[in-house]
């Protein structure tokens, strides 16, 4: 038996089986419904309210989720609610992903070009009853004169290759991969066309290049959210789902390859090229990512010690991955380190040369996770922190994505009058982790919060919630819904200490496992999408990261995508991206004694530790609460 369901106010409907979420519904209608947490209800942002017919009845999820205002309202939460009729549901514009705003492109240093594709024009003699060589010795000793040795002829290229010698009058090109194998033969002179690609999968983005392999130049760029999220936002929800079984992984895996490929036809379309002339593809990304694209069993990266399956880099055959490049053509996947240290961060590190730097330098590609790596030319310290869930909207009240609407830039006025930037400069529809750093770091410079982190006393923005003490950012006369206030709740303030105090906790970590001087930091390069738009004073002030000058932190962007090109462009980068992993130095965090200490400690604002932040105590007006935990 099936139902149907209505999305207001749209109009969008879907039918589904007796029993099914909303949240199925949704996506089979294609509503673009927030699923953060993978449906699994601990987020609350999938809430919509049921305007007609049956449903199931309230989870426990939904009772702790859902403010009792909005429960008498009939406000249901749509991972959690099973269709048991026809439904008529409206999405309120808090509960919709939106059009989220993506930084695709990263600083990329400059590189000597040596693709692992090569093009060779020949200009063959035609067999004759003198020489009735076959083809594909004649091919091969004509390459061999050339300095193209000992090759071999990839099979689909073996069997089209007496059609295509004499269709072209036996003057083609050769196109040859790794000075080993022909990929391709092509009619006259084609050496001017050469083109790679580089992907980026990101939890939440996936970044596409294609790059002339002549010369080095993106000729093509776009991104899009990773189409995965309908199987949840954070990546424990995609290794659960995809621990289910092969069919589940066949699915999470069929969906970012057909994403990859949606991309790239758009762009060769837009440039006017083939898809036959996209030879090679590099892809990076955290190891949950990669192993995903790869179709590699995930259910160890959910299970302690979080081992990859596979860490070294490795080749396949286009056609074996599904991607719709050259079918013959080499798809390259940087080497992973760790569980949660993938080839994403990898690249991080030879896009900012993290490895070839005299002095002591932190890199952080900030995002769901963040990579922390702290190192110099001689040696390499690398961590991952959970920290995406309050910067991607999730367990905060007004929380949202980066997208249109969104508070980016908040400040707070001696007198406590708000002022914000969103997204677009559209009303104002949530907060995003941008946001929520500066709100929470404009608190506590102007006292609203102490250095624990709690509200203090009710008065003019300040006031009791339901939940406890909330600062009123936008009244909701100012927002879009014009329906409820905007506000930071101290279970809100709570969640960013968390997530900030695991970034720092990590690189403190670091520093203490590997006998580093903290003193001695002289550089820090924050990467990543998010770490894009985060403002370097805010992030100091609740001690995000270390206090050091405003000018020693630098912005690099999606230094992923540009490592993925670099490789792509450049063999010996290639090789120096196996070099790099194999100097690293992982610290599983969950097994550090020093991280609980170090988390604990950085849980205060900036820190228990205020003589590491001397500069930023002089500017917050924020009552001192302080205790300093020691580890015994």
């Amino acid at each position: 038996m099936e139902f149907e369901v209505i999305f207001l106010p749209e109009g969008k409907r879907s039918r589904v089986p007796a029993n099914a979420t909303l949240m199925s519904a949704a996506l089979k209608g294609e509503v673009d419904l927030a699923a953060i947490c993978g449906g699994k209800g601990y987020c609350g942002k999938c809430m919509v309210e049921v305007i007609d017919g049956k449903v199931s009845p309230l989870t426990d999820h939904e009772r702790k989720r859902i403010p009792k205002e909005k429960l008498d309202k009939n406000y249901r939460l749509a991972c959690q609610a099973h269709v048991e009729g026809n439904v008529t549901i409206r999405v309120p514009d808090q509960s919709r992903v939106g059009k989220q705003r993506l930084v695709i492109m990263g600083k990329e240093p400059p590189i000597q070009i040596r693709s692992n594709v090569e093009k060779v024009y020949l200009e063959l003699v035609p067999p004759s009853l003198e020489d009735p060589t076959a083809d594909d010795e004649r091919l091969l000793t004509e390459l061999a004169v050339k300095g193209y040795p000992n090759l071999v002829i990839d099979s689909p290229t073996a069997r089209d290759l007496p059609r295509v010698l004499r269709d072209a009058g036996w003057k083609i090109t050769a196109v040859i991969l790794g000075r080993k194998e022909v990929i391709a033969i092509e009619k006259g002179d084609t050496r001017a066309r050469k083109y790679g690609l580089a992907v980026d999968i990101g939890t939440t983005k996936l970044a596409v290049f294609i790059v002339d392999l002549n010369d080095g130049t993106i000729v093509y760029a776009d991104g899009t959210m990773n189409p995965q999220i309908k199987f949840g936002e954070d990546v424990i929800s995609r290794i659960n789902y995809a621990s289910q079984g092969k069919a589940h992984l066949e699915e999470i895996r069929g969906t970012i390859v057909e994403g990859i490929n949606s991309l790239l036809k758009s762009g060769v379309s837009e440039v006017e090229i083939g898809m036959e002339e996209v030879y090679e593809a590099v892809l990076v990304g955290n190891t949950a990512m990669h192993h995903l694209f790869a179709g590699i069993d995930v259910k160890s990266l959910g299970l302690a010690p979080y081992a990859a399956g596979v860490g070294r880099s490795c080749d396949n055959k286009a056609r074996d991955m599904g991607l719709e490049i050259n079918s013959s053509g080499n798809v390259h996947l940087l080497p992973n380190v760790a569980g949660f240290v993938g080839a994403d961060a990898i690249a991080d590190m030879l896009a900012s040369r993290l490895h070839e730097k005299e002095r002591l330098t932190l890199l952080m590609d900030v995002g769901t996770n963040t990579e922390v790596m702290l190192g110099d030319k001689n040696c390499i310290w690398a961590c991952s922190t959970a920290s995406g869930p309050a910067f991607e909207g999730a367990h905060i009240k007004c929380g949202m994505r980066a997208a249109s609407g969104a508070i980016e830039k908040v400040w707070i006025g001696n007198d406590l009058s708000v002022s914000y930037k969103t997204i677009d400069d559209k009303r104002a529809r949530g907060i995003c982790g941008s946001g929520m750093i500066d709100a929470v770091a404009e608190m506590l410079k102007a006292g609203v919060i102490d250095t624990s982190g709690r509200i203090q006393q009710v008065g003019g923005s300040i006031r009791d919630g339901e939940g406890g003490r909330e600062f009123v950012l936008v009244p909701k006369e100012e927002t879009e819904t014009g329906k409820e206030d905007i506000v930071i709740t101290q279970d809100d303030v709570r969640e960013l200490q968390k997530a900030k105090a695991a970034i720092y906790a990590g690189f403190m970590t670091l520093v203490r496992k590997g006998g580093l001087d903290r003193g001695s930091l002289s550089e820090i390069i924050i990467a990543g999408a998010f770490g894009n738009y985060i403002d370097p004073k805010n992030a100091r002030i609740i001690g995000m990261i270390p206090e050091l000058p405003l000018e020693r932190i630098s912005f690099t962007g999606n230094t992923a995508g540009s490592g993925a090109r670099l490789c792509l462009k450049s063999l010996d980068v290639r090789l120096e991206a196996q070099t790099v992993a194999s100097r690293i130095k992982y610290i599983e965090l969950a097994a550090q004694p020093i991280f609980e200490e170090e988390y604990i400690n950085a849980m205060y604002m900036p820190n228990s530790r205020l003589e590491d932040f001397p500069e930023t105590m002089r500017e917050v007006k924020a009552p001192r609460v302080v205790r300093r935990y020691v580890r015994r």
